[in-house]
């Protein structure tokens, strides 16, 4: 009986690291996306402006600045997922037939932030909060229906931030403010997302009473 608890207590431990290891992830992926997705549409933004001070043409930049968020993004998130399945040995039979909800996120993902670019000129940077929530509440529901780590409610909450920020935006009259605040807001909401998920991930590690 006392081997049994044992294992029961290091696989116990196996577990919560687990947890940990993904809920931290979670945490940096939030902040990644926080900072380089709003600085590449601000580039794109003031296309003219930099593409005078460097002299190339604007709607270069503005693609270049595009693509340039959308890899550093995604690579910075299959490159920390990878590593860490593979810490935790997700090579394992188990692991990997649950394993395949990670292309699904990150198709669901890649097509809502494509498809920002339907939206109208003077929507297109609101439509980045739509975008970032139908993506957030996709994924919490994909974690749940798999029962996968990093199951937390961070990523609802996140999603319905994001949607409700969106509404008083859409009474600016001011496209280029307009600009600015939903920007400001795509940023503000995944950062503070990112800083609650890695809290949650520092109390795993701790010794539970």
């Amino acid at each position: 009986m006392e081997e049994l608890n044992k294992v029961l207590q290091a696989l116990s431990v196996v577990e919560r690291y687990e947890e940990y290891l993904f809920r931290k992830i979670w945490g940096r992926v939030l902040i990644v996306i926080g900072i380089v997705f709003p600085l590449g549409a601000l580039i794109s933004m003031n296309a003219v402006l930099v593409a005078g001070a460097i002299g190339l043409d604007a709607e270069i930049i503005s693609l270049l600045a595009n693509v340039i968020a959308f890899v550093l993004c995604g690579g910075f998130i299959a490159y920390s997922f990878f590593e860490s399945w593979k810490t935790v040995g997700s090579q394992t039979e188990e692991k990997s037939t649950d394993s395949k909800h990670g292309p699904l996120i990150g198709i669901v993902w890649f097509l809502a932030f494509t498809l920002t670019g339907l939206a109208p000129d003077s929507l297109r940077l609101v439509s980045l909060l739509w975008a970032a929530s139908i993506s957030c509440l996709s994924t919490f529901v994909i974690l749940r229906s798999v029962g996968s780590h990093g199951r937390v409610t961070v990523l609802f909450y996140l999603g319905i931030s994001l949607l409700l920020v969106s509404f008083p935006l859409l009474l600016v009259s001011d496209i280029v403010l307009l600009g600015y605040l939903a920007l400001i807001s795509f940023s503000v909401c995944f950062i503070i997302a990112g800083a609650a998920m890695n809290r949650m991930a520092a109390k795993m590690l701790q010794p539970s009473v």
